[in-house]
C-alpha cells in the first residue's frame, strides 16, 4: 500500500462477502454496473478518479499481444494516468509519463510515486498520448490512407 492513496476495486458479480473481503484489506468497492450506467455516469467516474490501475488477462499478458483497454483509452482521454500490466503496448504507445506499463509490485509502487510526485506532468502527458493515438480522425485518416481508400 502507499499512504495516502486509496484504490477503488470495481466490480460487476462480486458477492457481497468478497467484497467485504476486499475492503477489509482497504479496497474502495464498486458495483460496475452501477457507474456504467450511462455514459455520463461512466464519463464523471473517470474524471473523479486520480489514475487507473489494472490487469489484463493472462494471455494477452503471456503472449504480449499489446492489446490495450478501450476503458485505459478513456482515462487517458480524461486527462488520467494509467497503470496497466504489460501486454506488450509499450511497443506501439509510449510509456513512463502517463502511461505506466508493470510487470512487478514494485513497478506498480514506482508509477504510483511518479503520478503523486507530479500529477499534473503525468495527466498532461495521459491527455497527449490519448489525442496523438487514439483520436478518432487522426486514426480514421490512417485507416484510409493505409488500405488505399484515401
Amino acid at each position: 500500500s502507499v499512504p495516502g492513496v486509496t484504490f477503488d476495486l470495481t466490480f460487476g458479480g462480486m458477492s457481497r462477502e468478497e467484497s467485504r473481503r476486499f475492503a477489509r484489506h482497504g479496497w474502495v468497492v464498486r458495483d460496475a454496473g452501477v457507474l456504467s450506467q450511462n455514459p455520463w455516469r461512466y464519463k464523471e467516474y473517470i474524471r473523479n478518479s486520480r489514475a487507473e490501475f489494472t490487469v489484463a488477462k493472462d494471455q494477452n499478458v503471456m503472449l504480449k499481444s499489446g492489446w490495450f483497454s478501450d476503458r485505459s483509452a478513456c482515462y487517458l482521454a480524461a486527462g488520467r494516468p494509467v497503470i496497466t500490466e504489460d501486454t506488450g503496448f509499450g511497443s506501439f504507445l509510449p510509456v513512463g509519463e502517463g502511461l505506466f506499463p508493470f510487470t512487478t509490485k514494485e513497478q506498480i509502487l514506482e508509477a504510483i510515486r511518479a503520478i503523486e510526485a507530479e500529477p499534473e506532468r503525468h495527466r498532461a502527458a495521459a491527455q497527449n498520448i490519448a489525442h496523438e493515438f487514439f483520436d478518432a480522425g487522426k486514426q480514421l485518416a490512417f485507416i484510409l490512407k493505409e488500405t488505399g481508400c484515401a
